[in-house]
């Protein structure tokens, strides 16, 4: 697939929304909230900034974005409503795995 040339001109030469947005002062103001959010000096997951990275240069670019702390704040729930959910299918997994053990070892000592 080829790229409309003004696509490929943005991409390369970094003028594409995002790559605007993440140099702008309100990008560098949610990340500093976002590190807030996440603990300070902790840092954050390459998935909350993809959060951020997903929707708010739209919103930037026509003049729409939220302030940096609410823009932040409504990433940081998205980003942990995911690793809530990602969590819990993973404790439901493990759960179905153990149950599946114990039946298996207990269809083995009935033999």
């Amino acid at each position: 697939m080829d790229l409309h040339p003004q696509d490929y001109d943005d991409l390369v030469h970094g003028q594409s929304m995002v790559e605007q947005w993440r140099r702008s002062d309100h990008a560098v103001a949610v990340a500093a909230e976002l590190m807030k959010l996440h603990g300070g000096t902790v840092p954050m997951s390459e998935l909350l900034w993809a959060g951020a990275e997903a929707f708010l240069p739209r919103q930037w670019n026509a003049g729409r974005a939220a302030e940096p702390a609410d823009a932040a704040a409504e990433v940081y729930d998205r980003w942990r409503r995911l690793t809530d959910r990602r969590l819990q299918r993973q404790r439901q997994a493990e759960a179905a795995r153990a149950e599946q053990a114990r039946q298996e070892q207990a269809d083995g000592n009935k033999s």
